[in-house]
């Protein structure tokens, strides 16, 4: 098929989500999918240093930047949806989720190290959630900056007892569980948007219309994905 790899740009938010998703798109098209992966803030200077890129998923203040940059059309930005910061622990039974401020600020204060990325959206969040629940001075020096990808492999070698990323970081991954999924009134969701870039193939718009699809936002919704 002609032209039928896209270049996508998808933060590492979503990998698990799109190692789930990609394949499905790929059976039902026949198109490819070629996926980049970094930190949410870091796609607006990849694209501007020139990835090769059709279609980009990050977090609808990077896909603004994008578009002010004048590197995609405002009418091609579309909501997609959100994810719940949440904290993961090592282990494959089901506990109990800390859910409200003040079982959240119980399982930060009992934590012996907390894994979070350096420079990610989660791991900005997090900081200001351990502040607003007043536990920054109790858990600061028990943090672990990581790259990315990195606070989800430490839990999973039990290197650390928590890792704090998004929900969709969690779900699929073998052999850690959710101990603590963040509310809504808390304001630590990561958003996530998409935008194309101009003259992008048609298959590219063919992936973005399909990610809106009312099949794929239960999809996405199971794996920890929400419609705002």
């Amino acid at each position: 098929m002609y032209n039928s790899v896209i270049h996508c740009l998808v933060p590492i938010a979503l990998k698990e989500v799109m190692e789930v998703l990609g394949p499905q798109f790929e059976a039902e098209t026949g198109y490819q999918l070629h996926i980049t992966h970094s930190l949410n803030p870091e796609v607006p200077a990849a694209i501007a240093s020139g990835v090769s890129w059709d279609i980009a998923l990050t977090n609808p203040q990077y896909i603004d930047e994008i578009i002010s940059a004048g590197h995609s059309a405002a009418n091609s930005h579309q909501r997609l949806g959100r994810s719940p910061l949440a904290f993961a622990a090592r282990g494959t039974e089901p506990v109990p989720i800390a859910e409200t401020a003040d079982e959240l600020a119980t399982l930060l204060e009992s934590a012996q190290s907390i894994a979070l990325t350096r420079s990610g959206t989660s791991g900005q969040m997090f900081c200001d959630l351990a502040k607003s629940l007043g536990v920054w001075n109790l858990v600061e020096h028990r943090l672990i900056f990581m790259e990315g990808g990195g606070p989800i492999r430490a839990v999973t070698a039990g290197e650390v007892e928590l890792a704090t990323v998004p929900l969709t970081n969690i779900i699929t991954i073998p052999g850690i569980t959710p101990v603590g999924v963040c509310p809504d009134e808390l304001h630590v969701h990561i958003d996530v948007s998409f935008c194309l870039k101009p003259g992008c193939i048609q298959a590219a718009h063919e992936l973005a219309a399909w990610l809106k699809t009312e099949k794929r936002q239960t999809d996405l919704e199971s794996l920890g994905v929400f419609r705002r």
